[in-house]
């Protein structure tokens, strides 16, 4: 039997809740950039009371410095429990067991392909800049439509597929860990993730998009409520407090949406990937038809080529009719097969499932 068919599989309501400590690191991280942006908003409004015509200037000053802390803490330091909960997720979905220890489980992984956080942003920011490119391509088509007098729902549904769409990057992200037994590249995993991505878009848009009806539905009400409960704060509280009042309740708006709803969007997206991204197999012409319509994924596609130690060889065109976890390039040989036994740990002793790559026990790699 094979393992698609013997591995447990998890709805995203249960990997939201077993992957519980990354979404608190999450929310932790941003709870702490709203406390540096209140900090500074607090002196710049602290400036404002005691002189108004200099404080206006530390007014719009204070603002965008509190906003530009708040992003820089959660990029800079959420990236890690943002890839590391990728990986978490995705090992528990391909050997259907959650890492026992999955902070530390997360963190190996994400140190063993990504050594910098420069490393990941670049190839995240390739990954994200393909995609758009090729949504932009394919939303184009929808254009045409506003000509027959349909342009304000063509718009809307526009907006709503990008938003339903927003985390394709972490699903290619999340195929790049899945593969890591098969000791491919990243840029190979993710050139392949698009492609995977691209031929199942109608599985995977369905989910997104009905996840993000009820993501939107709850920002509204959350929002109003939310907009009710500071106005009734305003009503008593003036000046200093009022406002400093308001702009934290902005912010905590932003990061309740963030750290949960946009971790349940995410989970909910990458589940339905890898229900269809390890059988599916990659057509021979898709790289080629994607990258015409991608420079990115052009560059992408071509400098993972050029990662290949031996290359194609003479007269081979790009990459072969493979399936999704091969390695696909001209004439490069598939992996030798995973070990069909458990793996033990060096380290502790721990047993764990054929193919695993960091002990689920203390996250060491075996």
């Amino acid at each position: 039997m094979s393992e698609q068919q013997t591995t447990k599989k998890f709805t995203s309501k249960q990997l939201w809740t077993m992957t519980m400590p990354f979404v608190v690191a999450k929310l932790t991280i941003r709870l702490i950039g709203i406390l540096v942006g209140v900090v500074i908003m607090a002196i710049a409004l602290f400036i404002f009371n005691r002189s108004p015509a200099v404080g206006f200037f530390a007014i719009i000053f204070g603002f965008s410095a509190a906003i530009g802390a708040y992003g820089f803490i959660v990029r800079v330091f959420g990236f890690a429990a943002r890839v590391g909960h990728v990986a978490v997720l995705t090992e528990t979905i391909k050997t259907g067991q959650l890492p026992q220890n999955q902070i530390t489980y997360g963190k190996n992984i994400v140190v063993s392909k990504f050594a910098t956080a420069g490393a990941f942003f670049v190839l995240n920011a390739l990954i994200d800049r393909a995609v758009k490119q090729l949504q932009g391509t394919l939303g184009s088509a929808m254009s045409a439509l506003g000509g027959l007098g349909m342009g304000g729902v063509v718009k809307f549904a526009q907006k709503f597929v990008g938003m339903a769409l927003k985390f394709v990057d972490e699903c290619i992200i999340g195929w790049i860990f899945y593969n890591d037994d098969k000791q491919q590249s990243t840029t190979k995993g993710a050139v392949d993730g698009i492609v995977i991505y691209f031929q199942n878009w109608k599985a995977i848009l369905g989910g997104a998009l009905k996840t993000t009806a009820l993501s939107t539905l709850f920002i509204i009400v959350f929002g109003l409520v939310l907009f009710g409960l500071f106005s009734w704060i305003l009503s008593f509280v003036d000046g200093f407090w009022g406002a400093l009042a308001f702009f934290l309740g902005i912010m905590l708006a932003i990061t309740v949406k963030r750290a949960l709803l946009d971790s349940w969007t995410m989970i909910s997206m990458l589940n339905a990937y890898m229900q269809v991204a390890p059988t599916t197999q990659i057509q021979f012409d898709v790289y080629g038809k994607l990258a015409a319509l991608s420079p990115s994924f052009r560059k992408m596609r071509d400098q993972a080529s050029a990662e290949i130690p031996q290359g194609p060889p003479a007269g081979a065109q790009g990459f072969r009719q493979t399936g999704a976890g091969t390695q696909g390039f001209g004439a490069q040989q598939r992996p030798a097969a995973a070990p069909s036994g458990p793996v033990f740990c060096g380290e502790c002793g721990a047993k764990n499932a054929p193919g695993t790559q960091f002990c689920g026990e203390c996250g060491k790699k075996v």
